[in-house]
């Protein structure tokens, strides 16, 4: 009897790895978990088409030869949010400040409401060498609340040189720049970033260890950031935990540091994640009152079909400016990702 059991397990505990990899796990970790269950004997023949696509699209069957593309991705979907801040105005409009009381004129208040919109994106993949590719992406997400008539937009152009070094070791340099629009409010971000990653194998898990530095720029401001990242897949849940660290940067608020965690698991044959993150501001002064900010984030979310994720967010902020003391709650359906 022990010994039918055995086998059996085993083999459901690689579907639920597998399972995991696909819904939770960065694309080379992904990778690792299905090449660990084929050196096992246990991947199942969709896994082995779904490996080998994925090792088409990291480059690694490219024999040489002038830049070629080995992926291409096209996506446009529906959107249906909550937001809490369509005009991006004042979300406290009503605050107590060295005993004075402050109102935010009407016309400056955040305004609520669901919003309705379409998501485009895009990714195509240039091969250089084996396992060494050129990603171009970009997106745009439009939205409008018809009970309210104010819409939204957001954009994000993005550029990434992966490669492989050796064994299941990386090294990429990454850019990209991000525009926002609101009725009240518009701007501009960007990101360059140097990453290290480590991709472990164990018995029962696989795990992806990635060192990045990065340079983030604002509208009025630059900072360095250091992040150190695990994403795990284990038998029954897939984890990740990021910490970034920022210099200080004066005379303005800039991030001190970010924690950030999450689990995914399997119910009811679906995949539900819980997500966690808590971050620390300083710098400045608002009102004469030297600033920090306290940040928690908490998101519940759950895969309703292929392609479609619900999910719910609470935003706690905390500040010594009455300004930025707030809580917000947010819901998001997306029919689309880059999975």
């Amino acid at each position: 009897m022990a010994a039918l059991i055995l086998p059996m397990t085993s083999s459901a505990d690689v579907i639920d790895r597998l399972r995991l990899a696909e819904a939770a796990a960065p694309e080379r970790l992904r990778l690792r978990v299905h090449a660990a269950a084929l050196s096992h004997g246990t991947l199942p023949a969709p896994g082995v088409a779904r490996m080998r696509r994925d090792m088409e699209r990291q480059g690694y069957y490219f024999d040489g030869g002038p830049p070629e593309v080995i992926a291409s991705d096209v996506v446009l979907a529906p959107t249906l949010a909550w937001d809490g801040n369509i005009n991006g105005g004042v979300v406290q409009d009503r605050f107590v400040a060295g005993g004075l009381v402050f109102e935010a004129a009407p016309e400056v208040r955040a305004v609520s409401g669901a919003v309705a919109g379409v998501q485009g994106l895009y990714r195509t993949r240039l091969a250089l060498n084996n396992g060494q590719l050129i990603e171009l992406r970009g997106g745009v997400e439009l939205g409008y609340a018809p009970a309210v008539r104010l819409g939204r937009a957001d954009t994000r152009l993005g550029i990434c040189l992966q490669n492989h070094l050796a064994g299941w070791s990386f090294l990429d340099i990454c850019g990209t720049k991000a525009f926002y629009w609101r009725d009240l409010v518009e701007g501009d971000a960007e990101q360059v970033s140097l990453e290290a990653t480590q991709v472990l194998v164990a018995s029962a898990s696989a795990h992806q260890l990635g060192l990045r530095v990065l340079r983030v720029s604002g509208e009025a401001d630059k900072q360095d950031r250091v992040a150190f990242s695990v994403n795990s897949v284990w038998t029954r849940v897939a984890t990740q935990a990021e910490l970034t660290l920022g210099e200080d940067v004066s005379g303005t608020t800039s991030l001190r540091y970010r924690l950030e965690g999450g689990v995914s698991w399997l119910m009811l044959d679906r995949v539900f994640s819980l997500d966690l993150s808590r971050q620390e501001l300083d710098g400045g002064a608002f009102l004469g009152v030297p600033r920090r900010d306290e940040v928690y984030e908490l998101t519940l979310a759950v895969d309703l079909r292929t392609g479609a994720e619900l999910s719910l967010g609470l935003v706690d902020s905390r500040s010594t400016a009455a300004i930025a003391d707030y809580r917000q709650v947010t819901l998001d359906l997306r029919f689309d990702s880059f999975r």
